[in-house]
């Protein structure tokens, strides 16, 4: 299955940097999915770059907490994905 939004990432550099293989909000491991897509904190059409500390991996689709639609949705504050980016508590911290 392919993710259409990363391809809206222009930075190939930085997507690999932010790809992780687990939800960096709840922690979910999707065997279905080699790298949760990455995520704009600060969306680009709200002036947000592609740098690795505006992305944030997090899950979607079926059989995960899709973190990444209640994110878009705003469900997930801005300042709270910062906060589990920053210290990505269920795997490595860049």
């Amino acid at each position: 299955m392919v993710f259409s939004k990363t391809k809206r990432i222009k930075d190939r550099k930085a997507m690999k940097a932010a790809e992780r293989p687990y939800c960096q909000n709840c922690g979910l491991s999707n065997p279905n999915v080699r790298y949760n897509p990455p995520h704009h904190i600060i969306k680009r059409s709200q002036g947000g770059h592609d740098t690795p500390e505006n992305l944030i991996a997090l899950c979607y689709g079926p059989g995960s907490n899709n973190c990444h639609d209640k994110a878009d949705k705003g469900k997930l504050s801005k300042e709270h994905l910062r906060k589990m980016r920053e210290e990505d508590p269920w795997g490595w911290a860049d």
